[in-house]
């Protein structure tokens, strides 16, 4: 299998993904920089602090997307890694771009 079946393998593994999950959860962001957001983004996963890292991640959204993909693109290769590779494969995949996001669902 060659490196772009198993990242379309992926990507089909995403779309299936977001689609399982019709309703949109709803998280306040937080009213800080996108700076601020992204050190707090990746701090909380660390920490395991679930609910700080998805208000990031919301004020991310509103205010930076591109800079969130970014972010979840360093963070799952140098905080998660061999830990959980789909993780990482899952991550990858949404980072094709805006164009592949919007097809799988939205940002």
């Amino acid at each position: 299998m060659s490196d772009l079946d198993i990242l379309a393998r992926h990507r089909e593994q995403l779309i299936v993904s977001v689609c399982a999950h019709s309703e949109q959860p709803e998280f306040q962001p937080l009213d800080v920089s996108p700076w601020l957001a992204m050190s707090l983004l990746q701090e909380a996963i660390r920490r395991g602090h679930d609910g700080l890292a998805l208000r990031a991640t919301a004020t991310l959204l509103r205010d930076s997307p591109d800079r969130l993909w970014r972010r979840c693109g360093g963070i799952a290769f140098e905080d998660i890694g061999v830990a959980d590779l789909d993780v990482v494969s899952l991550v990858t995949a949404a980072l094709a771009g805006k164009l592949f996001r919007v097809r799988a669902g939205g940002e």
